[in-house]
């Protein structure tokens, strides 16, 4: 075992209270120096009975043992993340044969030591087979589980009649709450605060993950391409049709974003969700056109309530399908010529904002073409918010603005960011766009949290809503005019949902600023280095007490 693993070990021991290791009455380890090394670790100088259980080796990966999944062959890759069960290592084994291996040993176990606490010290996907049983949940969800490094789970077994029963299924030690992973960071060998906003990701990381070792490992990246009727306004530099070009750009690997995804280990997903046209069938681009694009909304609802539900439907069951591979962030990216006149429409539509402060340069209009982008989107408002009024809707609620003034792949990322509250990872929003589509999100689950809250300025009430702003990461801050706005209403919201110990009393803030306004999700593909190395230094960094530094003087 490696420094580094000793010392999570280490940490996890300090973690777990002295009741739960004191109750062990026996332990079983992977035959593996590391599983011993672990046990010894963690238990000190209490004496129990250790035995070496082959049974507990982690899965044979056969022909590819000891290479990183990214060196696998391709196929064997994409079948062991889309579907694990069905996958059978050449010359190992597969995961039902893991399965039945780890249940024989249990059942041996739980009718040898009836009544008893055992210990067992093993590996990941042991434990994972073992808790996605217990926790009962579906064959699909299996990458789902987040089984962190050095981690410990109380798993009640029972063996009635011979038949093995896992149940009860719970962390051994704390939950981690804000406070306890500042602490961990404040520990670190370096004056408090020194590396800024990374501390602050690392944190948010560890809170999302509920663990004190976060990884930021797999990120996935859902590009959503649509077509938007406005671009008939002349509010865009460019004509309509680049949507399909770069579409088909994207699909080839010959846009920033395929570069950005390849440096930094990025897993994307094209989705045509309503481009004006009909593309080829490329291995990378999924088919799931909702409509040609949308209508004109100067003159006419962008969307029927039918292609809007469509188009949430899509972006959620795209995340569900990065979800289910095992990612620990996903990115929101898009591609729409005219899709930021409907974000700052979207955006003004929210907040009450005037066009001069949500609308700008987009492709690269100025001048005159920019007072002309600004008076469609003011227009537009005008004539919706009458149209509203004279159906007696005099505040209409963030689902009929977007079904009004909104885009199919504004629509599909707001589906996206809905998707993940229940699961333990970061949601990346890209620039402009995405930070839009994530307030729609959010505003949407608390509107849907019932009538009180739908013109409410409070979030407190809608626990969905917190959820995803407790994982919300703005990568960037796009040099594109409504963005600092954008993000000062999702900031505005946050304060409002987040109470109690979430409530840290930061201002939301991207992570970067580099003038940027590409889109495409490139922003976000660039802040995934700064992810992974603020978990890292949480996760490796030694402490004060580690290193033998002397702390701050007080």
């Amino acid at each position: 075992m490696q420094d580094v693993g000793e010392r999570q070990v280490l940490r996890l021991a300090s973690r777990l209270t002295s009741p739960v290791l004191d109750a062990v009455d026996a332990v079983y380890t992977s035959p593996l120096l590391r599983a011993w090394r672990t046990v010894q670790l963690l238990l000190g100088d209490r004496q129990r009975p250790c035995v070496d259980a082959p049974e507990l080796m982690e899965l044979h990966y056969g022909s590819v043992q000891g290479l990183a999944e990214a060196s696998w062959p391709d196929a064997l890759g994409a079948d062991w993340r889309r579907d694990p069960w069905r996958v059978s290592f050449p010359n190992g084994e597969s995961l039902p044969v893991l399965q039945a291996r780890v249940h024989h040993v249990l059942r041996q176990l739980t009718q040898a030591h009836a009544g008893q606490t055992v210990m067992l010290s093993t590996h990941g996907l042991v434990m994972r087979v073992m808790l996605q049983e217990a926790l009962r949940l579906p064959p699909a969800d299996f990458w789902q589980l987040r089984i962190p490094n050095a981690s410990a789970w109380w798993v009640s077994c029972s063996a009635a009649s011979g038949r093995l029963k896992l149940g009860d299924v719970q962390r051994a030690e704390p939950r981690v709450t804000v406070a306890a992973a500042q602490a961990t960071m404040a520990d670190k060998t370096m004056p408090r605060g020194a590396m800024g906003e990374v501390e602050r990701v690392a944190v948010q990381a560890a809170v999302v993950q509920q663990t004190l070792e976060p990884v930021i490992g797999r990120v996935g990246l859902c590009i959503f391409a649509a077509d938007h009727g406005v671009t008939a306004e002349g509010v865009s530099a460019y004509p309509a049709a680049v949507t399909a070009e770069m579409t088909r750009n994207f699909a080839r690997g010959g846009a920033a974003i395929n570069v950005l995804a390849r440096a930094h280990d990025i897993s994307l997903d094209l989705v045509d969700v309503g481009v004006d046209g009909s593309l080829e069938a490329w291995p990378d681009l999924v088919p799931a056109k909702v409509a040609h694009g949308t209508h004109n909304f100067r003159r006419a609802a962008a969307m029927s309530d039918a292609m809007l539900g469509q188009a949430l439907a899509v972006g959620a069951a795209r995340a569900q399908r990065m979800l289910r591979s095992g990612v620990d962030a996903l990115a929101l990216g898009e591609m729409g010529i005219g899709n930021t006149t409907s974000a700052a429409a979207m955006l003004g539509a929210m907040t009450g904002l005037p066009a001069e402060r949500t609308v700008g340069a987009g492709t690269g209009v100025q001048g005159e073409r920019l007072l002309h982008k600004r008076e469609v989107v003011d227009d537009a408002l005008v004539w919706h918010r009458s149209d509203l009024a004279a159906g007696g809707v005099p505040h209409a609620d963030t689902r009929e603005w977007l079904r009004r003034v909104g885009g199919l792949e504004i629509a599909a990322m707001a589906g996206a960011a809905m998707a993940v509250v229940d699961h333990p990872v970061l949601l990346v929003a890209d620039g402009f766009i995405s930070t839009v589509a994530v307030l729609a999100a959010a505003r949407m689950l608390h509107e849907s949290a019932g009538p009180a809250n739908a013109s409410s300025t409070s979030l407190s009430a809608s626990p969905f809503a917190s959820a995803l702003l407790d994982r919300l990461v703005l990568s960037h801050r796009s040099s594109e005019t409504g963005h600092v706005e954008a993000i000062r209403a999702l900031d505005e919201l946050r304060r409002a949902a987040l109470h109690g110990e979430s409530a840290d009393g930061v201002v939301l803030r991207p992570l970067l600023d580099l003038g940027m306004r590409l889109g495409e999700g490139s922003g976000a593909a660039m802040a995934v280095p700064l992810l992974r190395s603020a978990t890292a230094l949480m996760r490796q960094m030694a402490t004060f007490s580690d290193a033998g530094v002397s702390t701050a003087l007080t």
